[in-house]
């Protein structure tokens, strides 16, 4: 019987230094698995709640994850204001029943199932300058905080990792975002990001800020004159970590619009 999932490893143990303050450490390290794939597969066949009452940490969520074979589409329900585009997101129940989803969907999945564990988990968010971004999942625990991207955690990412071995030269030639990331400060986890970003000669984000709220429920933008500005609703408790003056692009943070769904 096998415990391990995709690239992931239930027994190795690391801390691998990827950057200044930030360390890569196997998704293990917030808890190991108590269940073989077979186990696995069979919690996915359960109703949410029952599915809900066996996930005790990170690795066993990433392994229903995968049993469950989520699958990556666009999901997000659109509105329109003038040049002010709003997107609302799927309840983190609806994310789990439906089994398909965006970044957005893939988060609030996996809120759903461990946001009563640890001390705190909320959502890593990336501004892009052409108006799209990125959501991903923080957890904040014993005083640490870890990172890791749900998208790249679907069995179909997998192609693009390396084995969680603990190797620094294969993570760097991986796509890192799919495995687990612990620092002491959030900001240290940007500059990791952005200098990914350009080793891998792909465009930065001009922000990244974090949504204290397990789960997020929507996501706008506003395009003025080649520039754009983010707008977060204020009760999702945002914070920007990282902001790039020089792109000339803003984030705002504003009251939930009433939408109708």
């Amino acid at each position: 019987m096998s415990y391990n999932v995709g690239r992931y490893s239930n027994i190795i143990e690391f801390e691998t230094k990827a950057y200044d303050g930030v360390y890569w450490v196997p998704i293990n390290t917030l808890g190991k698995s108590r269940y073989s794939d077979e186990e696995a597969l069979k919690i996915s066949e359960l109703s949410i709640k029952e599915r809900k009452k066996h996930i005790g940490n990170l690795y066993e969520a990433v392994q229903l994850f995968q049993a469950s074979n989520f699958r990556g589409i666009l999901d997000n329900k659109d509105f329109w204001s003038g040049n002010t585009h709003w997107q609302r997101h799927k309840t983190p129940e609806e994310a789990v029943l439906s089994n398909e989803g965006c970044c957005a969907t893939d988060t609030n999945w996996l809120a759903y199932f461990i946001h009563e564990i640890y001390d705190q988990v909320g959502s890593f968010c990336y501004a892009n300058d052409d108006g799209n971004g990125h959501i991903t999942t923080y957890i904040l625990h014993e005083s640490n905080y870890y990172f890791i991207d749900m998208m790249m955690c679907r069995k179909d990412s997998q192609v693009y990792l390396c084995n969680e071995n603990g190797m620094l030269t294969d993570l760097l030639n991986s796509e890192w975002s799919g495995f687990l990331f612990k620092c002491k400060n959030p900001i240290d986890f940007c500059y990791f990001n952005i200098e990914r970003f350009k080793e891998k000669k792909r465009r930065a984000p001009f922000c990244f800020y974090m949504r204290e709220t397990s789960f997020v429920q929507m996501t706008g933008n506003r395009i003025d004159a080649n520039k754009v500005t983010f707008l977060v609703p204020k009760q999702e408790k945002p914070a920007i970590v990282y902001l790039d003056d020089a792109s000339g692009n803003m984030i705002e943070f504003v009251d939930t619009p009433n939408l109708m769904r």
